[in-house]
């Protein structure tokens, strides 16, 4: 196995052959990194090596802004082309919950593999928004399900939308917080 060092100043690892004259995360020269030992298991770390959570969290982020802006066109154009928006604000809406549930599962077991309890404070608080953030889209969907975005309709359509970008940003917030190191100096 090769040895890992790990800089002391931000806590960035890396295997030694891989390492240049300065840290790739902070750009302190090379003298600053210490050696440094592994101490997750091999299933884990193969685990949280797919990345799964971090990939997922973008299909709900980027179904939001396309909902959102396919209801904006719609307000604003007229004719054939608001009517296309529509349907497919229709469709993403429809699936968006699917997306939301995919990202909570792979945040379940990423949060589960590496801090091995999910009641720390801000896994808690993650899960409170995102329960949040699951029953805004579940509404949302619902409304395009059952009444699609007709001229009322259209405006709660926003108001859910933008309640589900807001919890997003919460979310993303909470979640830099849990892989973020702190810099010093």
């Amino acid at each position: 196995m090769a040895k890992l060092l790990r800089c002391r100043a931000c806590g960035f690892v890396v295997e030694e052959g891989h390492l240049g004259e300065v840290c790739p995360a902070c750009g302190l020269p090379r003298k600053v990194f210490e050696e440094h030992a592994e101490r997750i298991s091999p299933l884990r770390k193969r685990i949280l090596a797919l990345d799964l959570h971090p990939i997922s969290v973008h299909l709900p982020q980027s179904l939001a802004v396309l909902i959102l802006l396919a209801l904006l066109g719609k307000v604003l154009l007229r004719g054939p082309l608001a009517a296309q928006l529509e349907d497919s604000a229709r469709l993403l809406a429809i699936l968006f919950p699917l997306t939301v549930l995919a990202s909570m599962a792979t945040g379940l077991l990423d949060g589960r593999t590496r801090y091995r309890r999910l009641r720390t404070p801000l896994l808690v608080r993650k899960m409170i928004v995102g329960l949040l953030l699951l029953l805004l889209s579940a509404a949302l969907a619902a409304l395009a399900l059952l009444g699609g975005f007709g001229s009322p309709l259209i405006y709660l359509g926003l108001a859910l939308v933008l309640g589900c970008l807001v919890c997003e940003f919460l979310l993303g917030r909470t979640g830099s917080k849990l892989i973020c190191p702190y810099l010093r100096g």
